[in-house]
């Protein structure tokens, strides 16, 4: 069957698109991200969704310097932005580990690591495109969200424009005095449950109904059912059989890693069952030459980054082999589970509008450990997976926003890899200023995610068995099967079963209200109100610099 391609509206082919403004601008707000990011990570373990904020600033930025800008050329700054601030984000989370382990921060060593690593992400999913961006089942919430941001360009009916911005106004003040304190940011009910083990918390701030309001209602009460699940079924049978410690206590002292292997399996699954209904089309995409695509708005041939991605493998392959005499077939290995990460990572973001590198990043950990018998190796090895399927998913991220905006896939992906060019080098110049200045002992940078891994990777002398159980895994990947076959959103299922409830319940309310509004207002003004759920999430967004920039001018 011939393949629809519909888009939302017509945009002229003679915009400009890839030009030095948008290059410019694009590195230099994705430093300033990085910048943002990796002190998050670094301080609170705490990160934030840039890309709304980076599409917003190039709204208003660009056309300061040299006149009237477009969608096309917007995407661009967005696509290089995001690239350069994701590039060397894992330096933080998994760099530092192994600078506690004892080990030196070689810089060109690791300058190669990244930028590889990341290159392989972008060549990866540039090759799984199409069978993507076109999928009916993935909301993408994130490019919704920014390609929202970018739809006031140019607009002469203001009235959406005022709902974005009376909503970023309206967030800023409310998640400021969140954080400040002023205002509760959590509403806790767990006290008042009658069963030892029952959790239930709800994370009520203006970026989780935003993006549960976005994810749409279906996907955001999938989320809903399988975390009521795990924090009113699981929680108390669990604490009884002693699988875990109460998580109405601590829900990070044993039911994540108890459900990591389902989680693992079913997002594996449910990422390869869609691929492997499609190989027909994915493997003819690769007898086209060049130029265009019958079917496709691809305008570049999948044999280059197929090509570049087996040279990028090969050189990851055969310097880790060479200067840190890791054992080749088990590198060959790790090669292609961070690839399979990949998919799992880049369908998950665009079911949940979530991250789920925390869970792939353990679970790497955890299989590299069973395979080298090193926690130094393990924990590399991590480093350079994560690396990989972070920048498939951001890829993929800003694909599916340029398909949106029929921005040109090819310029697309040059500036992700001038993105992450500029982001490797000042990165790792970052990371090594801050380790220098505040070391590791410092009350001020203390490496949350960087500790977790490290007692990942150090304490897996005593056994990997509970973290990788064989007949969870197996009863993940048999239900990621059985809800990718009935259309279900089984990588937000997934999700929904690790991260904290509080924040899943969030989201869920913000679903629910999409929900109310599409029964009493219709869908057409539901789709209107995107407005304000994106201005909901870049105000929090915009607070979240605001108290970086504040913590450190109180230094």
């Amino acid at each position: 069957m011939k393949r629809e391609i519909n888009r939302p509206e017509s945009v002229p082919s003679t915009e400009k698109e890839l030009t030095f403004r948008a290059i410019f601008f694009g590195v230099l707000i994705g430093l300033l991200l990085m910048a943002l990011m990796m002190y998050l990570d670094a301080v609170l373990g705490l990160d934030t969704d840039v890309a709304p904020i980076a599409s917003m600033i190039g709204v208003l930025l660009i056309p300061l310097f040299g006149g009237p800008t477009n969608r096309r050329e917007v995407n661009v700054m967005q696509t290089c932005a995001t690239a350069t601030t994701f590039a060397a984000y894992s330096l933080t989370g998994n760099v530092a580990p192994l600078l506690m382990m004892g080990q030196e921060l070689e810089i060109l060593p690791t300058f190669i690591l990244l930028f590889v690593a990341d290159a392989m992400g972008i060549c990866f999913v540039s090759i799984l495109r199409d069978q993507y961006v076109y999928d009916q089942n993935l909301p993408f919430p994130g490019a919704v969200m920014c390609t929202t941001a970018m739809k006031q360009i140019g607009r002469t009916d203001n009235s959406s424009t005022k709902l974005l911005f009376g909503a970023i106004l309206f967030s800023v003040v409310v998640s400021f005095l969140q954080n400040m304190e002023y205002i509760p940011s959590l509403a806790d009910f767990t006290s008042l449950l009658p069963v030892e083990g029952m959790s239930l918390g709800i994370l009520v701030m203006p970026l989780m109904l935003g993006m549960g309001y976005v994810l749409g209602s279906r996907n955001a009460l999938c989320m809903l059912a399988a975390c009521l699940i795990v924090c009113l079924i699981e929680g108390p049978i669990g604490t009884k059989q002693g699988w875990f410690a109460n998580p109405a206590e601590d829900f990070y002292a044993g039911i994540q890693d108890f459900n990591l292997p389902v989680v693992i399996g079913m997002a594996l699954f449910a990422a390869l069952l869609p691929l492997c209904k499609q190989w027909r089309s994915l493997t003819a995409a690769f007898r086209i030459k060049t130029g265009k695509v019958a079917n496709t708005d691809r305008d570049y041939s999948l044999k280059t980054p197929l090509i570049l991605l087996l040279i990028l493998s090969a050189v990851l392959i055969g310097f880790c082999s060479i200067y840190y005499h890791i054992n080749p077939v088990v590198m060959i290995f790790c090669t292609l589970l961070s690839l399979f990460f990949a998919m799992i990572a880049v369908r998950v973001f665009a079911e949940s509008g979530m991250s789920a590198g925390l869970p792939l990043n353990i679970f790497t950990i955890v299989i590299a450990y069973g395979l080298t018998q090193s926690a130094v190796f393990s924990m590399l090895i991590a480093f350079m997976s994560f690396n990989t399927f972070i920048l498939a998913q951001d890829t993929m991220y800003d694909l599916k926003i340029g398909e949106m905006v029929q921005a040109s896939p090819k310029k697309q992906l040059k500036s992700q890899f001038i993105g992450i060019f500029f982001g490797c080098v000042a990165g790792l110049a970052l990371f090594y200023g801050i380790v220098s200045a505040f070391g590791f002992d410092g009350e001020l940078f203390t490496y949350p995610f960087g500790n977790m891994y490290y007692a990942v990777a150090t304490g897996l002398e005593d056994g990997v068995s509970s973290l990788f159980n064989p007949g969870r895994f197996a009863l993940g990947g048999v239900l990621g099967v059985i809800f990718s076959i009935i259309g279900l959103p089984a990588g937000g299922i997934a999700l929904a079963m690790y991260l904290a409830p509080r924040t899943i319940m969030g989201i869920a309310l913000g679903g629910l209200i999409r929900l109310i509004v599409e029964k009493t207002k219709g869908h057409p003004f539901a789709e209107k109100m995107d407005n304000i759920a994106t201005g909901l999430v870049i105000g929090d967004a915009l607070v979240c610099v605001l108290m970086v920039i504040i913590t450190m001018t109180s230094l």
